[in-house]
């Protein structure tokens, strides 16, 4: 991870100017950027009602792209359905990917911080590189990981498009 403090972390700073709603956006498009880097894919690394929970809030997000955040009734059910999950063997990613979107859906309307928005941005880093790379990991191995490079180049290029 200390790839990501070096490229990523100093940014947290500027995004205390964002309101939480723009924050929300760029941990989501983070979320959406971070999918694709997962092997084997997505919807095989995750067990199926994993999988279906994130891809419920990237729906959401594309039938209402300007409220999804606003919508405390799915905030509501996203939780609930999280809790239902069932007790099933799944790979290290898995955990620290879907705590960003629990941050996400626990922060009271309106209230998503630049802290805490930074903190999902760690967790979806952190689920790229413990799918990578396993044992003690230094900042060569993750520079040298074409995967962690990808996640620090998407969440970096976000980042600056959303502090335009």
């Amino acid at each position: 991870m200390e790839l990501w403090d070096q490229d990523i972390a100093p940014y947290g700073e500027q995004l205390e100017a964002l309101d939480s709603s723009p924050l929300a956006d760029l941990v989501l498009d983070v979320v959406a950027s971070t999918i694709p880097l997962f092997e084997p894919p997505f919807d095989h690394f995750f067990p199926q009602p994993h999988f279906e929970l994130v891809e419920s809030v990237l729906s959401l997000r594309a039938q209402a792209p300007t409220s999804w955040w606003d919508d405390a009734a799915f905030a509501r059910e996203f939780l609930a359905r999280y809790d239902l999950l069932p007790d099933v063997p799944t790979r290290p990613a898995v955990g620290p990917f879907l705590m960003v979107l629990v941050r996400l859906f626990e922060a009271p309307r309106g209230c998503l911080s630049a802290d805490q928005a930074l903190e999902c941005l760690s967790s979806c880093y952190e689920a790229v590189l413990v799918s990578q790379l396993t044992g003690r990991v230094t900042v060569a191995d993750e520079r040298q990981n074409a995967k962690c490079q990808q996640a620090i180049a998407h969440q970096t290029g976000l980042l600056l498009r959303a502090l335009g």
